[in-house]
């Protein structure tokens, strides 16, 4: 085999998120990433110091596109609510173009840094940006209870479009029937949030 044509670091990345997929991250075996990487345990060790720091050169750069894009989804959204359909497309576009990434994250992670990561993407950042996009709509601070349940029902919408095996002209149909639906329940919520003692 060629070395200047066969790329060591892109061959473990690619066996590597395959079995991690396959079998989690506690379970996938360094030696079977490397088996079906074409390459030795020494020459991965070249590039990562453990199997922990191969997830994390999976998962992560998708993690830094995915913190400014939905910094710029929420960013707009709080300007102006009504563009929630775009909104909405942009982000659930960048979740299925990194399926197999979220995938990871959410059910592969058990025993690496990222465990965890669903509970803290709710409450870390999701709950944080929507409470704020409630009580800056309200005028005032909203519940944290409802905000958490909109949160929580907004995840599962999102995780119905990852893992339903749709394809993205039927997800842009769906979210724009749905974003019509929450942006009519949003405001008719933001309303009687107004109105409530």
């Amino acid at each position: 085999m060629n070395s200047k044509s066969f790329d060591i670091r892109a061959a473990l990345l690619k066996s590597g998120k395959e079995q991690f997929l396959l079998h989690g991250f506690e379970g996938a075996s360094l030696r079977t990433i490397c088996r079906e990487a074409g390459v030795t345990t020494g020459a991965f060790y070249a590039y990562f110091d453990k199997k922990d720091a191969l997830f994390a050169a999976i998962v992560e750069p998708m993690l830094e596109r995915f913190r400014v894009m939905y910094n710029g989804v929420i960013g707009r959204a709080m300007a102006d609510v009504k563009n929630n359909c775009g909104n909405e497309l942009e982000a659930i576009e960048f979740i299925c173009a990194h399926r197999d990434e979220f995938r990871l994250l959410f059910d592969c992670s058990g025993g690496t840094r990222y465990s965890g990561f669903r509970e803290r993407l709710l409450d870390g950042l999701f709950f944080p940006s929507y409470k704020a996009c409630f009580d800056s709509l309200a005028g005032r601070p909203v519940d944290a209870g409802i905000v958490r349940l909109f949160v929580r029902i907004k995840f599962t919408q999102y995780m119905e479009l990852v893992y339903g095996g749709y394809t993205m002209e039927e997800i842009r149909r769906l979210i724009r029937q749905y974003a019509a639906f929450t942006e009519a329940g949003y405001m008719r919520l933001i309303d009687e949030i107004k109105i409530a003692p």
